[in-house]
């Protein structure tokens, strides 16, 4: 005769090859909840992850930004201080006497951009330096944060 709770007769067919329905199903339960909670606890990390990437790519692109207005500026000012180089250089040819002062003044003009570039250039690479650096640190102290915690 069936059991009303055991309509396909297992519990018996079960009890006799040594498995206690009873404990499968706590077992069964166990592993389900041992399942949900790493999910969850992976879903965090994953989810933290996720959060200081969003960071990370929020401040380099602001530090981009900033980057980008400090190497305009530093143009500009290169662009301005050539221009007015050049503004003196030409008053200063108008009250040349001589052709042979011309040709001192030139030679003086010539040299004096030709440091001038070499200093602005330097500044520049400096500056272009410094920005990509400020630019690629959030990114990389999340690189490292995380290069650390899978190591753990």
């Amino acid at each position: 005769m069936a059991d009303a709770n055991d309509p396909f007769g297992m519990g018996n067919a079960q009890a006799m090859m040594g498995m206690d329905p009873a404990k499968m199903t706590e077992t069964f339960r166990s592993m389900t909840q041992k399942s949900m909670e790493q999910s969850k606890e992976a879903y965090g990390r994953m989810k933290s992850a996720a959060d200081e990437a969003t960071k990370a790519l929020e401040t380099t692109m602001e530090n981009a930004h900033q980057g980008s207005l400090q190497l305009s500026k530093k143009a500009i000012e290169a662009m301005r201080a050539n221009a007015d180089l050049g503004f003196q250089h030409l008053d200063a040819l108008m009250g040349a006497k001589s052709f042979s002062e011309v040709i001192e003044m030139q030679t003086s003009y010539v040299r004096q951009q030709a440091e001038l570039a070499t200093s602005q250039a330097k500044e520049l690479q400096s500056l272009t330096q410094s920005v990509a650096q400020e630019m690629m640190k959030p990114s990389r102290d999340v690189f490292e944060k995380a290069s650390q915690s899978v190591g753990k």
